[in-house]
C-alpha cells in the first residue's frame, strides 16, 4: 500500500510541477509578446505622425504657393501644433490604457516626449 501513496504523491507532485512549468513559460511567451507589440505598435506611431508633420509642412508650402497673409499662415501654423499636440497625447493615453493592468510595468514611457526617447533607444539598439 504504501508504493501507492508514494506513486500517488509522486504524480501530483510531477503534475504541480508541470502546472507550474506551464506557467511560467507561457508568462515569458506573454512579456515577451507583449514588449514586441508595444515596440511595434510605438513606432507605427511614430511613422504615422511623420506623416502628419509632412503633410503640415506640404499644406504650408501650399498656403506660401497662393500667396496667403503670413499671418494667416502663422495662425494655421499654431493650429496645427495645438492638434498635433493634443493628438499625441490623446494616442499615448489611449495607447497606455489599452495595455492590461497586469502588464503595466511594461511600459517604459508615460507622455509622447519619454514615448519618443523609448523610440530612439528602441532604433539604437536595432542598429
Amino acid at each position: 500500500m504504501s508504493n501507492y501513496v508514494d506513486l500517488f504523491i509522486a504524480f501530483l507532485s510531477g503534475f504541480c510541477i508541470h502546472i507550474m512549468w506551464s506557467y511560467l513559460v507561457n508568462l515569458g511567451h506573454t512579456v515577451l509578446m507583449f514588449k514586441s507589440t508595444i515596440k511595434d505598435s510605438l513606432l507605427f506611431l511614430t511613422k504615422s505622425m511623420q506623416t502628419v508633420y509632412e503633410i503640415n509642412h506640404i499644406k504650408e508650402q501650399a498656403w506660401r504657393l497662393t500667396e496667403r497673409d503670413e499671418k494667416y499662415i502663422e495662425f494655421q501654423k499654431q493650429v496645427d501644433r495645438s492638434e498635433i499636440a493634443s493628438l499625441q497625447n490623446t494616442v499615448i493615453r489611449n495607447f497606455i490604457n489599452s495595455i492590461p493592468p497586469k502588464y503595466n510595468g511594461l511600459i517604459e514611457f508615460h507622455d509622447w516626449n519619454s514615448a519618443m526617447e523609448y523610440v530612439d533607444k528602441i532604433i539604437k539598439e536595432g542598429k
